[in-house]
């Protein structure tokens, strides 16, 4: 959940009279202007376990059309911005892949975080009318609505994980009384945790504080990522010291003690982010409250920059240089291309050189797709004709012929040598099946000439395919002759 309190929002709402400055509580954005905790050089966010949202799908969800009408129209461009920016990338230092509980040392969820999508937007009609409404009612009225098919279903990733987080925002007037907590009165906004056909299915509440649009932004931009990195945070026993199935948490007595990623910044301030307003989370990494973390580029040197990853190609790393180089000399780097990640490469150098990172015709020759050039030339990285048989990918030969359109490409064939018991076609240089033995002489007709096929080099003379068929059918013939013969001078009288 969230424990943030922006210096802005509380600013204005000391003023009208409704901050009550309460103490830390998982989950919850707690109003107020002091930070709540600052984390020391070797204090991190411990992994219990839990799930975290893969891919985060955003649907945004008014609770009846009285939510302001510029709420409705604006969110959806936040999160389209948000989830597609570097206020994700660098989740990935969040990651669960081979990690296990800290308490359990069980295996956790094995997932990667990267970046999401905008679900779309949803005005909810609840059957549920009240005003005051506590956070089971509005769990309950979520999953119904999910079942009566007027909200999306959860999407799940590619291990069964729920993706779809669902952020509902509230009218001016109502109250969703969390633990004995009020909004806009105790907190700002929280996120939590239902159940739904086994899975484990998070939302966030956002009640109506008439606080400013960059103040709005930066709180559910914070409870954003925290539903990311802790979405099951409402599944657990607050009152219990912390455990899975909660996800990135800092050390505490009780699950309600224990801080999310945004939790411990509170009072670091806020910077824009796609063009809005976030609040700062805490990295592991950098051991500071960041928005983002910048990918190293051999100038800036850890922590105020960090090594990309695989996961970045694309993403973090983009533009110029769309991919992450993961070996060689710009390790860590973004760079233009990579075996793994061509990117730009494209028209006549459709290749990756992963030795410099740059776009080529050909690395391999299977990169050269023309039949008039199959070879890849390894010092210029260019297409070129085959030179010998070896060049050639297997079961093909190169045609050396003193002339011919096929000159330095590829066949399957130049003799019958390469056919076994069929011949070569030398017009298209491919083996064929050799004609029936007596086709030359159905309709009483010559045998075909010894020349007739595709010559074979025998070394004292040359016999065609056709020819060598012939003097197997002559002896075949002779032999059976012989045989009659030997049996009737034999035959008794």
């Amino acid at each position: 959940m969230a424990l943030l309190g922006l210096s802005l929002w509380a600013t204005s709402a000391r003023a009208e009279g409704t901050v009550v400055q309460a103490p830390p509580r998982a989950g919850v954005f707690v109003l107020g202007d002091q930070p709540l905790r600052t984390l020391g050089l070797n204090d991190k966010l411990k992994y219990y376990g839990g799930r975290v949202i893969s891919n985060v799908e955003v649907v945004q969800i008014s609770w009846t059309g009285s939510v302001k009408l510029a709420t409705q129209q604006q969110l959806g461009g936040f999160y389209t911005a948000i989830t597609k920016s570097a206020h994700f990338d660098w989740l990935t230092e969040y990651d669960t892949l081979g990690l296990t509980g800290l308490v359990d040392l069980l295996p956790g969820s094995n997932q990667h975080i990267g970046r999401g999508t905008f679900g779309g937007a949803k005005i909810l009609t609840p059957v549920n009318t009240k005003t005051a409404l506590t956070d089971a009612e509005v769990a309950a009225e979520l999953i119904a609505q999910i079942q009566a098919n007027n909200l999306p279903p959860p999407k799940l990733d590619a291990q069964g994980n729920v993706d779809t987080l669902y952020m509902i925002d509230f009218p001016p007037g109502y109250d969703v009384l969390l633990e004995g907590w009020h909004a806009c009165q105790q907190y700002g906004a929280y996120h939590f945790t239902a159940k739904l056909a086994g899975k484990s299915v998070p939302y966030g509440v956002h009640p109506d504080c008439n606080y400013p649009w960059d103040t709005a932004t930066a709180i559910h931009a914070h409870e954003l990522i925290e539903a990311v990195t802790d979405p099951e945070v409402g599944l657990v026993d607050q009152k219990v010291a912390t455990a899975r199935p909660m996800s990135w948490v800092t050390v505490a007595p009780t699950a309600w003690d224990s801080q999310e990623i945004a939790d411990v910044c509170q009072g670091q301030g806020y910077l824009k982010v796609a063009g809005y307003t976030v609040a700062k989370e805490w990295s592991n990494f950098a051991q500071a409250c960041v928005v983002t973390i910048p990918v190293c580029d051999g100038v800036a040197t850890p922590p105020a920059c960090r090594p990309c990853s695989a996961f970045d190609s694309g993403n973090a790393c983009d533009g110029v240089a769309p991919a992450c180089a993961t070996k060689g000399p710009k390790q860590g780097q973004c760079v233009t291309c990579t075996a793994a990640f061509p990117g730009a490469c494209t028209g006549a150098t459709p290749a990756c050189d992963d030795a410099t990172y740059t776009c080529v015709a050909c690395v391999l020759s299977a990169d050269c797709k023309t039949a008039a050039a199959p070879v890849c030339e390894p010092t210029t990285k260019t297409c070129r004709t085959c030179a010998k048989d070896d060049e050639c990918a297997p079961g093909k030969v190169c045609d050396l012929a003193d002339a011919g359109p096929t000159r330095g490409q590829c066949v399957e064939c130049t003799s019958d040598l390469q056919c076994g018991a069929r011949r070569c076609e030398l017009a298209t240089h491919t083996c064929v099946a050799p004609p029936p033995p007596d086709a030359g002489l159905a309709s009483g007709g010559e045998p075909p000439p010894a020349d007739g096929g595709c010559s074979c080099d025998t070394g004292a003379r040359t016999v065609s395919a056709n020819g060598a068929w012939w003097f197997a059918l002559a002896a075949l013939a002779g032999g059976t002759h012989r045989r009659r013969l030997r049996r009737a001078r034999v035959r008794p009288r």
